[in-house]
């Protein structure tokens, strides 16, 4: 990542998963890395809010965050359900030789990723990239989906969101562990954080 003008600016981490975090100035770019056993587990631009170039966290005092006005950054795992091809050879009886063939499986993936949300004014939108976004997806803007039916207490935070016609995930984050899961066709289950890193806050 330094190589190609990167410089990491913080890290976290969630279950086995590490997270690194990578601003580019050059491409105004924030990348996040994520790496499980050592190994690189997923590479996705994320909005640049997630990144602070120079890692340092604001100098300047918190800001009041209001009730219905929060950031949050989310880091886990997605589940969706995709197909898979294979390419072998296979026993002809009546040519009596082998053949090529292609196999196609289908089934559930899971991938590392992360999501962003947005709430204000009693309303909010949620971020998705790679694999969160189905082939099949309509009004988004930008990565950013419009959040409905948001209802927000001390405790919880509930939202729907449309990707398509036929998929309109459930959001459901516990505000005390910070946990947080969408049920859908394509599911998250992962750990927020607050978007401000320089205040220090849990949810």
């Amino acid at each position: 990542m330094q190589a190609r003008g990167y410089q990491q600016v913080r890290a976290t981490r969630v279950g086995n998963q590490s997270w690194t975090f990578w601003w580019s100035d050059t491409q105004s770019a924030c990348v996040a890395v994520a790496t499980s056993n050592g190994r690189y587990a997923s590479l996705n631009r994320v909005p640049e809010q997630n990144c602070r170039p120079g890692g340092h966290a604001s100098s300047g005092a918190p800001q009041p965050i209001q009730p219905d006005a929060v950031t949050l950054i989310c880091y886990g795992q997605g589940e969706h359900f995709a197909s898979s091809s294979h390419y072998g050879y296979e026993w002809n009886d009546t040519r009596r030789r082998y053949e090529p063939k292609q196999n196609i499986d289908y089934g559930n993936e899971q991938f590392q990723t992360g999501v962003q949300f947005d709430f204000r004014d009693g309303g909010g939108r949620i971020h998705l990239s790679g694999k969160m976004v189905p082939p099949l997806h309509s009004g988004g803007h930008d990565g950013w989906w419009p959040l409905e039916e948001v209802q927000m207490t001390q405790e919880r935070i509930t939202a729907r969101y449309h990707v398509n016609g036929m998929n309109r995930p459930k959001v459901n984050i516990d505000r005390r562990s910070g946990m947080v899961e969408i049920k859908g066709m394509t599911g998250f289950n992962g750990r927020c954080d607050l978007g401000d890193w320089g205040a220090g806050r849990r949810l």
